[in-house]
């Protein structure tokens, strides 16, 4: 009786995951779709040769310890892996994108208790997650995930970035301010997020990337900050693995004989 039950769960979690292989586009990620094995991918084989934060420029070690200082807590100690285009951002485009019970739940109580079956709530994240094969491959595309310190991961929020009037600076020498609802990234890097917002409006449409607003301000970040050797060198591992290219990235450093 419990087996037939686990399979008849299982069988609706399929049903569920087909329905959302449609519309996979080959100009994004096709090959991962579990965000955990591709972080220990970025840490282990991207940023191997290049353990630097991404918003602070800090040195960071393999067991993901920041050795400069931004704050206070354990956040402020330690890297975690940021999505440039936050992931509610796309997320919020997927039906699937909402706070829902597990399909256990659905299972009359007394059964549940019988067979010890958990009746476990799902976050939006969890709930996309678990349905939709299209959102666990944007979710784990290596391009648009970077090494932040946990702090200010969290100060970042999934707010827009944009320019703030003066330079308050909250988090120690790091050059990243955060104001209202916005967020100003330091200059060095506003050519790595244009690129990587204007990839991922390219190789997953009608997700809600970018904004008019936004798509004139990150082509101007794009001219002002140009593509570096690391931004190419990461680009080009990513490509590696993934299989996909990030062409806003690929062009210029071909142009530029860096790839």
């Amino acid at each position: 009786m419990h087996r037939l039950i686990c399979l008849f769960i299982t069988a609706i979690m399929l049903m569920f995951s087909a329905c959302g292989t449609k519309q996979i586009s080959e100009k994004g990620n096709t090959k991962y779709e579990s965000f955990t094995e591709v972080k220990e991918i970025l840490l282990k084989k991207i940023y191997d040769t290049h353990r630097i934060t991404f918003y602070c420029g800090c040195t960071f070690y393999e067991n993901k310890r920041v050795r400069c200082k931004v704050g206070e807590g354990n956040r402020a100690r330690h890297i975690e892996w940021e999505h440039v285009v936050p992931a509610s951002r796309f997320g919020k485009t997927f039906n699937s994108w909402k706070k829902q019970e597990s399909l256990s739940c659905r299972i009359p109580s007394f059964i549940r208790d019988i067979f010890s079956i958990k009746c476990e709530s799902l976050s939006a994240r969890e709930n996309a997650r678990r349905v939709s094969q299209v959102y666990r491959l944007m979710e784990s595309d290596m391009y648009n995930l970077v090494p932040a310190i946990g702090l200010i991961n969290q100060e970042r929020q999934n707010y827009p970035y944009g320019i703030i009037p003066g330079e308050k600076r909250a988090f120690g020498k790091c050059d990243f301010e955060v104001e209202g609802k916005t967020v100003e990234p330091a200059p060095y890097i506003r050519g790595d997020i244009a690129r990587t917002y204007l990839y991922m409006n390219d190789a997953y449409p009608g997700r809600d990337i970018l904004s008019e607003t936004e798509e004139r301000m990150f082509r101007v970040w794009d001219r002002e900050d140009p593509v570096d050797t690391w931004e190419c060198e990461r680009c080009k591992k990513i490509e590696n693995f993934q299989g996909n290219a990030n062409i806003f990235v690929k062009k210029l450093c071909q142009e530029q004989g860096l790839w």
